[in-house]
């Protein structure tokens, strides 16, 4: 029995469009996109990766009727050779590297060593010590610093001090940063600065520091590749919010005229930037960045973004501008 020729020239034809179906390639949207609709909070650069926490207002999740503000989610994602990856739990924060190169995280009082984006495992728990981050030494011990006090980890013993068993003068703290010296920098609640060299301890209160008062504190203290040590200030009393300290004089900076205040952060060169806001009434208008380089602030254009900048962090290659509204590059 002869097949009709109409029904083979079908068969064909359905062969012919089912193999060009298959073949087709959907592309997949880039880790720009993905990001789009996220408050990018951090960027870390470390070893050709980068990773980057979130936050994205949740939609979808319950509210209990008397509270007044929609939950967020907080997410981690890493992207290497323009792959992303991403985590479903909420971690907060970036990770922390040590000089051998491990990563760690922490989430809910918990430390993790992060193997992979998907990969972690428990290193530490603080139980009712409550921390906002953490610092490695020279030495690769951890500092961790909170509002109830600050803690030491020489990876066998976790010692807790507060006002109670220590000469701090204030359970919250504001920051803490190590130099390239050893010496442990705590930024104190409305108490001034905690130096902690060679296990002495000694309290820099506010009236040693030019511009404070009772009613200021220092917060965000960060170390430069020139050992000078960078705070931004919480003050009433002062025409910039910006502290440079060399180990010897205190010194305000403007890195914008006009503008005297902003975020510092530092990138993964060693780099400061300072990133502003502008504001009419309470309405935001836009934006500035400026890096410092040779004792002088650089503004870096970015114009172009219409979203308020959270956090800034660049390499050899390309500049990475954390938005309210995700990620965006620039060279």
């Amino acid at each position: 029995m002869k097949t009709p020729t109409k029904f083979l020239l079908m068969i064909a034809l359905i062969g012919f469009f089912s193999c060009e179906t298959d073949n087709t390639v959907i592309k997949k949207e880039s880790y720009l996109e993905y990001l789009s609709d996220k408050s990018i909070i951090s960027i870390k650069i470390y070893n050709h990766s980068i990773w980057i926490s979130s936050s994205k207002y949740c939609d979808t999740c319950y509210v209990v009727p008397h509270m007044s503000y929609i939950p967020t989610i907080e997410q981690l994602t890493m992207i290497k050779d323009s792959i992303y990856d991403y985590d479903e739990p909420t971690i907060f924060g970036t990770p922390n590297i040590d000089s051998k190169g491990n990563l760690y995280v922490a989430s809910n009082n918990v430390l993790y060593k992060l193997n992979n984006i998907n990969d972690y495992s428990v290193v530490l728990e603080t139980g009712e010590f409550n921390f906002n981050s953490f610092v490695f030494d020279k030495d690769d011990n951890i500092w961790f610093y909170g509002y109830n006090g600050i803690a030491f980890w020489n990876k066998v013993d976790l010692k807790i001090y507060n006002t109670n068993n220590s000469e701090l003068p204030s359970d919250i703290t504001h920051g803490l940063a190590i130099d390239n010296s050893g010496i442990v920098w705590v930024t104190l609640d409305f108490n001034g600065l905690l130096k902690i060299e060679s296990n002495n301890w000694e309290i820099i209160p506010n009236s040693e520091i030019i511009g404070l008062t009772d009613i200021s504190y220092l917060n965000n203290p960060i170390v430069d590749n020139e050992n000078n040590i960078w705070f931004n200030v919480f003050s009433p009393d002062t025409n910039s919010n910006i502290l440079f300290y060399n180990g010897v004089d205190w010194n305000y900076q403007y890195p914008r005229q006009n503008n005297h205040f902003g975020h510092l952060t530092i990138d993964s060169r060693g780099t400061i930037w300072a990133i502003s806001d502008k504001y009419d009434y309470s309405t935001f208008i836009s934006s500035s960045l400026a890096y410092y380089n040779n004792s002088e602030w650089i503004e870096f254009d970015i114009s172009d973004i219409d979203s308020k900048v959270l956090t800034v962090n660049a390499d050899d290659n390309k500049v990475y501008i954390g938005t309210v509204k995700g990620l965006i590059e620039k060279r």
